[in-house]
């Protein structure tokens, strides 16, 4: 897939916008129920111009030590950092960076925080915010609107926008080019909507264009917005992307970091801190819902910062990954019944059949996949006749969908199920009974953002094209 990017002086990318969930009857909880973007991906990422002139500057600034002493890319992939970009105690979830041969690529990875967190609530100061530090040594690189990149999403019924700030890290060079670790602060928000200066975000960066900086420095905050601060959707999440970048438009899986850091990311983006009925969820939370541990998961040859090679799961050098077992998976007891509840569950990979199924008494169901095309349909068998319905699809292009059915009461104990899963990407399936819970994901933020409808015009508004 080709990806346009956001570049800001270099390059920093757009995340797709969220949409709310339907919370009818039966309930799509997807975090993007719609067919896979064109091949340019258009629908997804903003492109300005990428500014190189002002490299002699940066020359100057640096003094005596210059790009040639950042290491070659091939570096990292054996001298791993151990120094995650934020502490883990201060984010609630995240997801990998989901590469070109996933069932919905997106072409960053990507942190998330608690807009309901008393520490940021509480806070008075930048430096009370969630710290944001150099995963390695090296040069800090910033455009000249860093502190004020207007995400437009002029293409949203109805359009909106917002408001981020970002620079990246060159940390290291291949052939000629310089490599740069990607640092996109997202509060979902526009700061003089709320009474904020335009440049409100400068003061939550403390590092100055050119700067030399080691791992471990703190280079900034991320500012975390309250509800009622906050623009977009009820499923809008503030965040951080992050990636590697190549000059000038090449994009990698950031696998830069230890396998110790990468097993606590895997464990958050599979467990969030808050639960997925969390009021910050966001509906792209979902990308790395049942995903191994890794920091690419189906990462292209071009994906691949180290070689060539197509990697499932990205962890170490892209050689020692391909004995890794890529397959994802969310299991029917993490599907959002209690346990003690379910009557029925099974999981698989592939087609399969599930038959002579008995339950004797009044059911709901969670069904999931994790990428399309995919097709969940019941046979229930009454009156000596069968009836067929369909409970569930994932079109091609379709990531990881949740779908809830509680329409199923009455005498409809005997059934079976067949699924249709030709890529084996992966089902799960929870029967329970009608007294189970089942909080959506997504339902329950009580605060409505302050816009859309009725956002202020975009000081840049970027028409992206349709999709063919």
């Amino acid at each position: 897939m080709k990806y346009l990017l956001l570049v800001i002086g270099l390059l920093f990318l757009i995340p797709a916008c969220a949409v709310e969930s339907n919370t009818e009857s039966v309930v799509d909880t997807s975090n993007e129920n719609n067919p896979a973007p064109s091949a340019t991906g258009e629908d997804q990422y903003q492109k300005y111009d990428d500014d190189d002139d002002d490299d002699d500057e940066h020359e100057e600034q640096r003094g005596a030590q210059s790009p040639q002493t950042l290491p070659d890319i091939s570096y990292f992939a054996t001298n791993k950092s151990d120094r995650f970009f934020v502490d883990f105690e201060d984010i609630i979830a995240g997801h990998p960076f989901v590469g070109a041969r996933s069932p919905r690529p997106h072409n960053d990875a990507q942190i998330y925080f608690s807009s309901s967190d008393s520490r940021w609530r509480n806070a008075q100061a930048p430096s009370d915010f969630p710290a944001i530090y150099a995963v390695a040594d090296g040069y800090i690189n910033m455009g000249e609107s860093w502190f004020n990149n207007v995400v437009d999403h002029s293409n949203s019924t109805p359009p909106w926008w917002h408001v981020a700030y970002g620079f990246t890290l060159r940390v290291a060079t291949h052939n000629g080019k310089s490599i740069e670790f990607m640092y996109q602060m997202e509060p979902y928000m526009i700061p003089e909507l709320v009474g904020k200066p335009k440049d409100f975000y400068k003061q939550f960066v403390v590092v100055d264009n050119g700067q030399f900086v080691k791992k471990g420095d703190i280079l900034g905050y991320m500012y975390v917005p309250s509800f009622d601060e906050m623009v977009g959707s009820k499923s809008g999440s503030p965040h951080i992307a992050f990636s590697f970048i190549k000059q000038p438009r090449t994009v990698y899986a950031p696998a830069i970091f230890t396998e110790d850091v990468v097993r606590k990311f895997g464990n958050i983006y599979r467990n969030p801190i808050e639960g997925w009925e969390s009021k910050s969820f966001g509906n792209d939370w979902n990308r790395g819902r049942g995903l191994p541990d890794a920091m690419g998961w189906m990462i292209s040859g071009e994906e691949n910062p180290f070689n060539d090679n197509e990697v499932d799961v990205f962890l170490y050098d892209g050689i020692k990954d391909q004995q890794l077992d890529s397959v994802a998976m969310v299991y029917p007891a993490d599907l959002g019944f209690e346990t003690d509840k379910i009557l029925y569950s099974e999981f698989g990979w592939g087609d399969a059949v599930l038959d002579n199924i008995n339950i004797e008494e009044d059911w709901q169901l969670l069904v999931a996949g994790i990428g399309g095309p995919m097709t969940f349909s019941i046979q229930i068998f009454e009156n000596d006749s069968v009836r067929e319905t369909q409970v569930f699809e994932l079109r091609q292009g379709q990531n990881f969908s949740l779908k809830h059915d509680y329409n199923f009461l009455g005498d409809t104990s005997e059934f079976s199920i067949s699924i249709s899963d030709p890529e084996g990407w992966g089902w799960s399936i929870a029967f329970a009974n009608r007294e189970a819970n089942f909080v959506v994901p997504g339902t329950t933020r009580d605060v409505s953002p302050l816009c859309p409808p009725e956002c202020p015009p975009s000081p840049n508004p970027y028409k992206l094209k349709s999709s063919d």
